[in-house]
This record gives structure tokens, sequence and C-alpha cells, in this order.
């Protein structure tokens, strides 16, 4: 009681404003007691010694860079490699199952920072494999020794069904879809069997491993089994949904929804319910329009509205620009980033569009108190995720207003707002607006410059210059260039891009098509690995002995100063800013009009 009292002061004493110094008991009971009272924030400026290396690196939720700071000076001290440190961490943690979620959040550095160390640290993965109390701790010695020895050894090591289940559910663990693929016959195997453990195992992997006809097959059986749907159907939906076998899916879901029909109304909001409203939502969207229809609308009657909104690779665009929903009705969005950029999705009321995009232009790169950034604080924000990133999900559950009208959604990422956005419509009777607005699927075109060789050639007198001055902010190209006095000068200034390409309409139109073929040097994107463990990117715009000040976005909130001391690597990419399908969603009259915009240098509005 002494000690704890003794920490507790010093806390107090931290926490005065006209304390300077931050003392650390010689008690590791009271340090320890005093450093688990700290913010995360508190913590990782605390001045470094052992225990607050050893509070970084356990602390739930704590940065990365922080972990990897803490796990660098612990092996140093040891004079061993950070590797053979976790792995001795993972060793201190198994056998108390609280540690479970500090063990998740540790095993993925193993694997992705450390992968070339695993041969060395053979004898504590195999004791950790064969001897951890915690099944996740055995998991990760079979992961870490696949990497280290090759599939074909560890499918000879696992010989009884214990160690089968072990590997199985090690899959996930394991990086590389090229190793993790070797693991198929095991787990079609397994599946196939009567060991009702091994089984479930097997289900869990199979979303891991190379998707193909054997696999969906298979999970389409489980599927409509209760018993193993949940554990199915997850597995399923991580494989990619254009590739999903297109046969038998109106049978799978109209099976489905027999099933879901027999739920009890009490229970139609569980996660469980959620999830195979969703599933069956999602084949139904790979269906003939009158299959789908009717799938849909047995889906709004059954109970809560699921709608699952996805971003498209390299368009910035969502894959739905309309969704429909019933007036003071549940409504569950979830928002799927397949996109490499970060996206997120707030919903506004009607006719606010342009203001929270505009507002969310300038707002700094700070989180709100929901941890979401770019959403302003607004009474014409009706909902909004989190900003998500690569391969990232978000669920946005909410009751439908009960005014109807257009509510529009959109990506408040500084430069997205202008393209990416969509409308839900909020309407009394759902069937009845569909039967009169049928949503349209967006056309999505891979132009290529030979498509257009025989109109380039022609005068653009007769083109619609106003439209394609739309479409220049449409597309959202005024976001990142300058045009005579519209715009922001992220990109290159378009002013007199023809005089730039000799009036060569054919050159211009491949660098757009073709953002990444030829880049400027002043505007090519750089990646900075830092030493910490994080990363940035964005052109250089600043570099001195000191730091290296780069430009992220096409928003002032995106410049970002950089020490050269934190700098661990900094590589150019190939890979342009500009995303490559900003043209796909336009028709080619549409593009030939935005041409003759460009070469009008902005002096003529009005349509000839």
């Amino acid at each position: 009681m002494r000690v704890l009292l003794l920490a507790l002061l010093v806390v107090v004493g931290l926490k005065a404003q006209e304390e300077k110094k931050f003392y650390l008991p010689s008690n590791p009971v009271a340090a320890a007691y005093m450093l688990k009272r700290l913010s995360n924030q508190e913590l990782a400026a605390a001045p470094r010694s052992a225990p607050v290396y050893t509070a970084l690196l356990e602390r739930p939720g704590m940065e990365r860079k922080y972990r990897i700071e803490a796990l660098q000076a612990m092996a140093d001290s040891r004079k061993i490699s950070p590797a053979a440190a976790l792995i001795e961490k993972f060793q201190g943690l198994d056998g108390n199952e609280e540690n479970l979620p500090l063990l998740k959040e540790l095993a993925p550095l193993l694997f992705e920072l450390f992968p070339r160390d695993l041969p060395a640290n053979r004898p504590a993965l195999e004791k950790l494999r064969q001897e951890g109390q915690l099944p996740l701790a055995r998991q990760i010695g079979w992961a870490a020794l696949t990497l280290a020895s090759g599939p074909e050894q560890i499918l000879k090591d696992a010989a009884s069904p214990e160690q089968k289940i072990d590997l199985l559910r090690a899959i996930p663990l394991i990086p590389a879809i090229e190793i993790r693929k070797a693991f198929t016959p095991l787990a079609l195997e397994a599946a196939s069997g009567s060991n009702e453990n091994l089984k479930m195992a097997a289900i869990q992997a199979i979303g891991f491993l190379e998707p193909g006809p054997a696999l969906f097959n298979l999970l389409a059986t489980f599927i409509k089994n209760p018993a193993t749907r949940q554990e199915s159907i997850a597995s399923w939906q991580r494989f990619p949904k254009a590739g999903w076998p297109r046969e038998n899916l109106s049978t799978l879901a109209a099976e489905l929804l027999q099933s879901q029909s027999t739920v009890p109304a009490n229970d139609r909001t569980s996660d469980q319910y959620l999830a195979t409203m969703r599933f069956i939502g999602d084949l139904a969207s790979l269906l003939p329009k009158e299959n789908a229809t009717a799938i849909n609308r047995q889906i709004r009657q059954l109970g809560v509205q699921v709608i699952v909104i996805r971003t498209l690779h390299e368009q910035m665009l969502y894959d739905k620009n309309l969704i429909v929903v019933e007036a003071g009705k549940p409504v569950e969005i979830i928002l799927e980033n397949t996109d490499i950029m970060q996206h997120n999705l707030v919903l506004v009321k009607p006719g606010a569009l342009e203001e929270i995009g505009s507002l969310a232009e300038r707002m700094p790169a700070e989180p709100d108190a929901k941890g979401r950034l770019y959403v302003p604080d607004s009474p014409l924000v009706v909902a909004a995720t989190r900003m998500l990133n690569h391969q990232e999900q978000a669920k946005l559950s909410f009751t439908a207003p009960a005014e109807v009208g257009d509510y529009p959604y959109v990506c408040t990422y500084p430069g997205h707002w202008r393209r990416m956005n969509g409308i839900m419509a909020v309407v009394k009777d759902v069937d009845a607006y569909l039967e009169q607005n049928q949503p349209k699927e967006q056309v999505i075109t891979e132009w290529k410059l030979e498509d257009f060789t025989p109109d380039l050639a022609k005068s653009p007198q007769h083109r619609n210059i106003a439209n394609g001055r739309e479409l220049f902010e449409k597309t959202a190209c005024i976001q990142c260039h300058k045009f005579g006095a519209e715009g922001y000068a992220f990109g290159p200034d378009l002013t007199d891009v023809f005089k730039r390409f000799n009036q060569d309409r054919a050159l211009l139109l491949s660098e757009i098509l073709e953002p990444s073929k030829k880049i400027e040097e002043r505007y090519r994107n750089y990646l900075l690995e830092l030493k910490d463990g994080e990363s940035n990117s964005g052109m250089i715009v600043k570099e001195d002995n000191e730091s290296i000040t780069i430009h992220g976005g096409p928003s002032d909130t995106l410049i970002t100063q950089i020490p050269k001391n934190s700098i661990a690597k900094k590589e150019p990419q190939d890979a342009s800013l500009m995303p490559m399908g900003l043209l796909s969603t336009l028709s080619k009259e549409q593009i030939l009009d935005l041409l003759a915009y460009l070469e009008s240098s902005g002096k003529h509005t009005h349509s000839h």
C-alpha cells in the first residue's frame, strides 16, 4: 500500500504544471503503476529507460514506431537481434489469456519486419510451437517456422490433428499468398473430414488461400449449414468479389433468405444476422436485374437494410453513385476501401456537398474526438466514417432521415470531394422509387489513345467549351491544377498547357491517360521511410541540410516538414500522384470537350 501511495503521489506531481522533471520510482512495482497511469501520449513523451521501453512495447494500441523503438533498445541492451527479443517477449506473454490482445498486436512485427532473422531463431521458435500454452503462441511458432523452413517441411511436421489445427490457424499470420497457397490440400482434406475442430480451422483458413472452384464449392456447402455459416461467409468474403463464381449464386441466395426468414424478429439486429444479409446482398449484385430486384425486396422486408459501398482502384470513385433507403427505417452502410489511397464516407444533408467538401479541404490533418480526419464539425453532417487505409472497412449504423430527399455522401480527403461522391435517396417507398429510377451502373472505360486518333485531327471549334469547363471541375482536375485564375497549384499549371505540348492534342491526351508514363522530376512522388517504422510520401517542395518538406496532396494542410535525421530511406516512385482512371467515367465526346477547354486556355467558356 505504501508503494502504491508513493506511485500515486508521483503521478499527481507529474500532472502539476510546476513539475518540470520526470521522476520514475526505482521500485519496479511503483514504476509500473505510475507508467500505467500515463496516457499513450504522455508515455510516448517520457524520458527513455528500461521500464519505459517495456511499457511502450506492451501498451495496447501504442503506435508501431514506438514499439519498434522499444524493441530495438531492448535488443541492444541484451546484444541480441530485435527478432530474438520479440520472440522472448512472446514467450513471456504466453500462458496468460489476458495477454492475447497484445500478442495479436505484436505478432505482425515479427513477420513483416524480421523475416530474414527467423532461421537464426529456429530453436526458440520450435520451443514456442511445441510448448506454447496459448494457441496463438503456438501458431506464431508455426507461421514463423514456415517462413524459416518452407511449407513442405512444415506439412511433414504437422502429424497430429492438434498440430494440424495450429498450423491451419497460423496461415493468416503468413504474409505471402505464394506461401499460404501451399496449404490448400491440407485445408481441403481437413474440411472434408469428421474432426469438427479441424474442419472449423480449415474453413477459417480457406479465405487466406488462393481462390478456386474447389474452395468456393466447399464454402457454399458449409454456408448452407447454420453451424458453419458465419465462418464460411467470412472466408468467402475475403476473396475479391470480381472473382466470385456466377454459377448457382441465385440458388444459394434463395436458400439463405429462406433460412433468415425463420429468425425471430428480435434477433434480426444481431451481428450474425446482419452479416448474412450483407452477404445475400453481395450475391444479388452479381445476378441478372430481375433476380437481384426480387432478392433485394426480400432483404428489405426481413429487417435492417444493409448497403455495401466499395472504392474503385485507381479511379477515385465509389462503386455506387446511388443508394435508396426508406425514410425513418434503420440502415447500415459498410464502406470497404480496396483502393491504395485513403478514403472515407461522409453523409450530408441535401444541398450541403460543396460546403462540406470545401470546409474539409481547409481542415488540418488532426483527428476529431471520434478519431475521424477531415470531417467538419457541422450540423450538415448526418454520419461519417473514419479515414480508411487500403483493405480496411468501417460500418455506419443509423436511422434514415424522416425527411425525404437526396442526401449526398462524399469522400472528404482533400482533393476527392468533387469527384468521389454519390446520392442516398431517402424515399417513402423504395420499390416504387426503383421502378421509376433504376440506379445506373457506372460505365468504366479503359480509354486508349488510339480510340481518339480520328477525332484529334479535327478542329476543336465545334466542341462544347462550357461543358469542358464543367468536366474540369467534375473530374477534380481543378483540385490539383491551376488553370487561369482558378484551381490549386499542386500539379503543373495547365493554363498554357497546349503551348508546352506544341499544340499536340495526342501528346497531351496521352499524358492524361497514362500519367505515370513520363513524370517531371519536380512533380515526382517520393516515399520517405522513417527510422521509427512510419512512412510518408509526397512531392519534395523544399530540401536543405536539416529537413525535407513534402506536399502530399492538394491542400496546404498536407505539407509536412520532416527532419533529415529521422529519415531511413528516400525512394523516388514510378507511379504518378495523379490516378490513372480520371477519364474512365467520361464518354469520348466529353473527353474531347475537356481537351477543347484546355486548348482554350480558359479564355472562352461558351458553347459553339
